[in-house]
């Protein structure tokens, strides 16, 4: 089943959460009920980065939430290249450059909130 997209209730999370300081519209590119989306939020402390990425078309919503520094971090996406992980199409891109299950379902504003908290945890582990 297709999930909802809603963009600007995208927006409104984002801006919400205490752990972003700037949400940069990159790119929006809709015709008619298919859409790219690009976005690049600055995180605190600044030199953490999300890029989120949305492509939605009339059957689905692919989507890739990436942080990096300096380099790529982890990333969370639903690109459907990994068939044997028990919650194809979506997987993670772990630290440690291993693909396994993610919890993301495909629901973005569900799913912006558990990247932002998992990134939390992260970023506070590295800070401390």
């Amino acid at each position: 089943m297709k999930q909802p997209f809603n963009f600007p209730e995208v927006i409104s999370s984002l801006k919400e959460s205490e752990l972003i300081s700037r949400v940069e519209i990159k790119a929006i590119d809709e015709i008619h009920e298919s859409g790219i989306y690009k976005l690049r939020c600055s995180l605190i402390p600044s030199k953490y980065k999300l890029e989120i990425r949305f492509v939605k078309t009339q059957e689905q919503i692919l989507y890739s939430y990436q942080l990096f520094s300096n380099a790529p971090i982890i990333r969370w996406d639903n690109s459907p290249h990994y068939p044997k992980i028990k919650t194809h199409p979506h997987h993670f891109h772990a630290e440690d450059s291993n693909i396994v299950e993610s919890e993301l379902t495909g629901n973005v504003v569900l799913d912006i909130k558990k990247v932002l908290s998992d990134i939390t945890k992260l970023i506070v582990k590295y800070e401390c």
